[in-house]
């Protein structure tokens, strides 16, 4: 007997298959990514603070006016454009900084989202002589999570909507945990998220094809580049037999070659996406310890987060449980307006379930750890908390601080309440607030003691007009369709073996990528070139030597502040960094040769904290060269040799006759 198909076609067991696979999505996972990509792009924003100054002000290596009469990027936009001064930048930096921390904690979440995203691109595109994988995939997941509700856990915003909708509205009704919503959601945007992830790691594993990936030396060669190489990376340089590079190599290619199965398969979906998980975090995390290219790896990464699945977030609260501790019981003054409701939003920070939460008159329970008498002279006046199998208790600000620990990761930040001195000062400050509280509470219009304590019932929710709410979900699913059309146009133009392999050899298609497609890509900075290292690793290096003379003749790199030095690069006497080591490949590049004026008129700057010049101290002259070589077969071995060397920029400039 056969299933009858459904109206589309489909067996509706299939369609719920790849529905629950492709398109389902944890609020929690949602509320996690949020918090994790928020701190991502809050470090992101802070470690380009030191380059203000070189990077995004007119007294640096590119000013406004220069970018704007010359873009280095076309259909490229920034709100840094109308910030000149190094002051002005950085008050931007710190407005990006408390978007984004408002993004983070989800207060009034949608609204710091799209603030946070402006802004954060805005940085990303004022000088792309920065930028790199990693601001792309940032950018990239800011544009699909902006149609998720990422703050409908985890937040503030979810704490307020419980707070004001929730039916706990006395002492009497107010026990354990407050429940909220676990049920998956379905959005097109978790399928583009899974089918983005599937395009980056399929074209990084077709595009790898050359020779130092099929002999194995292509994480040796990696190695070998000193502007990205890292203190360990050079460690495994020199200690590491060749063969475990071989194996890393080779074991790259699989993880990322198996990595679209897995991501995308509608069947044992939970296990194909935690050994997915697991596979692509030792990858990444590995790229991350060894080579310094930018943010890409841990923003990888963080997108893995909204793969968890309920049985995931259960997995993981029960971890927490046992490092939270016991359960326990928690006894407050049930006629203090502040006290119930700190209780309440207690209730809605308790996500492992480990308090019970009893008013100290109406609830008939009593601690086991404390005589009758005791408890009845204490009740009106204490908070009192007790572990469920009643083998002690707290009181005053020991209680709360046996409170944090209850709640997830609290024992991080309850420690200081015990600590010897600082515990003496919480006791002090419990104490006043206590002595008070009811007068707090009647200030606030939350009732005074011995009155009844009833909130106010939630009244009716407004009723959206239907025809609104379709006419959004009409809006919002074109707007990720066309993102998506974008994208995808994005992804045949630039990837050469969809463009020259699949459409131009095999189908005879010469791909033309559309203007408005083009330009949707290029101002929110969602490229898809995936090409990391390929089709083989790169076997050279280099890296500018600046030759700066002072008045007195002597000669000083403003990169080492030490004597210029003309030898193959390496990274332990240059002090690389990812956005000067960029910076510098590219301003070295034919492609850029009309930004070396703007260099030169940086270096000119006696004030340029990089020169440690004396006061009053000037340079004379400057030249910029750039110094390439060849880095060492793996399989030999030996030194890096010389293989170019070439003026970038000079002042004052040589006549030519």
């Amino acid at each position: 007997m056969t299933r009858r198909p459904t109206a589309k076609g489909l067996p509706s067991t299939v369609r719920q298959r790849f529905g629950q696979a492709w398109l389902q999505i944890d609020p929690s996972a949602m509320g996690l990514f949020r918090i994790v990509f928020g701190l991502l792009c809050i470090y992101d924003v802070a470690r380009r603070f030191q380059w203000i100054e070189t990077f995004y002000s007119n007294t640096g290596t590119l000013s406004n006016h220069y970018n704007l009469f010359s873009p280095l990027f076309r259909d490229n936009i920034s709100l840094l454009s109308g910030f000149s001064t190094p002051a002005e930048v950085t008050g931007f930096f710190v407005f990006t900084l408390i978007s984004l921390f408002f993004f983070t904690i989800g207060y009034r979440t949608k609204l710091f989202q799209i603030i946070s995203w402006l802004c954060v691109l805005s940085i990303h595109s004022r000088n792309t002589m920065l930028a790199n994988g990693g601001d792309v995939v940032m950018n990239i997941w800011w544009i699909w999570t902006i149609w998720l509700p990422l703050g409908q856990r985890l937040s503030i915003d979810s704490i307020r909507s419980s707070l004001r909708n929730s039916t706990d509205l006395n002492p009497g009704q107010l026990f354990g945990p407050i429940a909220s919503e676990t049920k998956p959601i379905r959005s097109l945007v978790m399928f583009m998220v899974l089918w983005q992830l599937a395009i980056i790691y399929f074209f990084n594993t077709v595009h790898k094809g050359g020779s130092t990936w099929a002999d194995g030396t292509s994480i040796a060669y990696c190695l070998e580049q000193d502007r990205i190489v890292t203190r360990l990376g050079l460690w495994a340089k020199a200690t590491w037999p060749l063969w475990i590079s071989q194996i890393l190599t080779w074991g790259t290619l699989v993880i990322e070659g198996i990595a679209p199965l897995l991501l995308l398969t509608p069947f044992k979906v939970l296990w194909a996406r935690r050994i997915a998980i697991i596979l692509l975090v030792g990858l990444h995390t590995g790229i991350w310890l060894l080579t310094d290219v930018g943010l890409f790896s841990p923003t990888m990464m963080v997108s893995f987060f909204l793969l968890l699945r309920r049985e995931d977030i259960e997995l993981a609260k029960d971890i927490l449980r046992k490092l939270s501790g016991q359960k326990i019981r928690v006894w407050y003054d049930d006629h203090c307006g502040i006290c119930f409701r700190l209780a309440r939003l207690g209730s809605r920070l308790d996500r492992l379930g480990l308090i019970e939460w009893h008013g100290s008159r109406g609830s008939a329970v009593r601690p086991h750890s404390m005589s009758s008498d005791r408890f009845d002279a204490l009740r009106e006046d204490a908070l009192i908390t007790e572990s469920v199998d009643g083998r002690g208790h707290e009181i005053g600000h020991r209680a709360i601080g046996r409170i944090i620990n209850a709640l997830p990761l609290g024992r991080l930040i309850s420690w200081p309440l015990f600590l010897p001195g600082l515990t003496q000062l919480m006791g002090l400050m419990y104490a006043a607030f206590a002595s008070r509280r009811h007068r707090v509470s009647a200030a606030l219009g939350y009732g005074e003691c011995g009155l009844p304590i009833m909130l106010d019932s939630p009244g009716p929710q407004a009723r959206v007009i239907s025809s609104i709410s379709t006419i959004r979900t009409i809006v919002a699913t074109s707007l990720i369709v066309l993102l998506f059309a974008a994208t995808t146009s994005q992804m045949l133009h630039e990837n050469r073996f969809m463009k020259v392999q699949v459409l131009k050899k095999t189908f005879g298609i010469n791909y033309k990528q559309p203007t408005g497609l083009k330009k949707i890509v290029s101002y929110a900075r969602i490229f898809q070139g995936w090409s990391m290292f390929a089709p083989n690793a790169p076997v050279k290096d280099g890296w500018l030597v600046i030759d700066a003379v002072r008045m007195d003749g002597s000669h000083v790199d403003p990169q080492t502040n030490r004597i210029p030095d003309f030898g193959p690069a390496d990274a332990r006497k240059m002090q690389w960094d990812q956005f000067w080591g960029s910076y510098s490949m590219r301003i070295a590049s034919g492609r850029h040769k009309r930004y070396r004026g703007e260099l030169i008129s940086w270096l000119k700057n006696s004030k340029i904290d990089r020169l440690k010049l004396k006061a009053g101290e000037r340079i004379k002259s400057v030249t910029v060269w750039w110094v390439g070589d060849r880095s060492p077969d793996p399989k030999v071995g030996g030194e890096p040799t010389l293989e170019e060397k070439y003026i970038v920029a000079e002042w004052p400039a040589k006549k030519v006759d």
